[in-house]
């Protein structure tokens, strides 16, 4: 079993991009002839649970990860269905004041108007 094998390359294949693992598994697969899908998503699984992906859980339950493991909130284009990083600089306002945020998983649905 190659754990943890493949990591610095789906460190960089997933760089500033939302991808499925069967997406990060066909970008691999073109470097690795060698490569397993079940061996991918238990990769891609650890690097979660080490904090090195973080693990966007889609509409239709479908699972996208990508590098930017901080709080965030997520655009998704809902003609192309890509998904975009807003800035960190986003404020959330009228939180109480002994509010502490300690995760945050928001997504705005949009499409460009005429």
């Amino acid at each position: 079993m190659k754990t943890h094998y493949y990591r610095e390359d789906i460190m960089k294949i997933c760089d500033k991009k939302h991808l499925t693992v069967e997406q990060i598994f066909d970008e691999l697969s073109a470097i690795y002839n060698d490569a397993w899908k079940s061996t991918i998503y238990r990769n891609v699984e650890d690097m979660v649970k080490d904090w090195d992906l973080r693990k966007v859980v889609w509409i239709w339950k479908k699972a996208y990860f990508e590098t930017n493991c901080g709080n965030h909130v997520h655009l998704i284009d809902v003609n192309t269905w890509e998904i975009m990083d807003l800035p960190d600089e986003v404020q959330i306002p009228n939180l109480p004041a002994n509010f502490k945020l300690q995760n945050l998983d928001v997504k705005l649905f949009w499409e460009f108007s005429s």
